[in-house]
């Protein structure tokens, strides 16, 4: 008795299953890219979130396209510290000492505490030959990481190894 009373819904049910499955097959061909835009320059997944479209070009080293890209951001959101580190540290890789250190003023008045600022900023100072300012951030770290981070421990390395060369 209880099989028949469930026998109508079941039918339903297998109705609405393929009728669903025929729904979701599209026998159609999939739109081809345009002519004018070339494969490669298409990214196949663009992350929605813009400070990550432009961390994968600070990961490709792309630094023109990751320069716009944080400019941007940063013009959308000035309060930003994470994307203004990320700015300064695109612009010292391509050579703009001068934008770089003002994007690192930028992120560190917005947090002075940004570990990754401290860190870029220093590693700067070094590009620039001015060990001390380097050193003065190394010891900004220190205070924020009393028990050792890997900013300190990159800024570390680097500043051992400026010091190194310069014997």
């Amino acid at each position: 008795m209880r099989i028949r009373s469930l026998l109508p819904g079941l039918v339903t049910l297998l109705v609405l299953c393929s009728v669903g499955q025929v729904l979701a097959f599209d026998t159609r061909p999939s739109p081809r890219p345009a002519a004018s835009a070339p494969a490669a320059s298409t990214p196949t997944a663009m992350p929605k979130d813009p400070l990550a479209a432009a961390r994968g070009y600070v990961d490709s080293k792309d630094w023109p396209r990751a320069i716009a890209a944080l400019k941007d951001v940063t013009a959308k959101d000035p309060g930003n510290a994470d994307a203004f580190n990320l700015l300064g540290f695109s612009q010292r890789n391509a050579g703009d000492m001068p934008s770089a250190l003002a994007s690192y003023d930028k992120a560190l008045k917005i947090n002075p505490n940004h570990k990754g600022a401290h860190e870029y900023l220093g590693e700067t100072y070094l590009k620039l030959n001015d060990l001390p300012k380097a050193q003065a951030e190394q010891a900004k770290l220190q205070a924020l990481c009393p028990g050792g981070c890997e900013e300190l421990s990159d800024l570390n390395k680097a500043i051992a190894a400026y010091q190194k060369a310069k014997k």
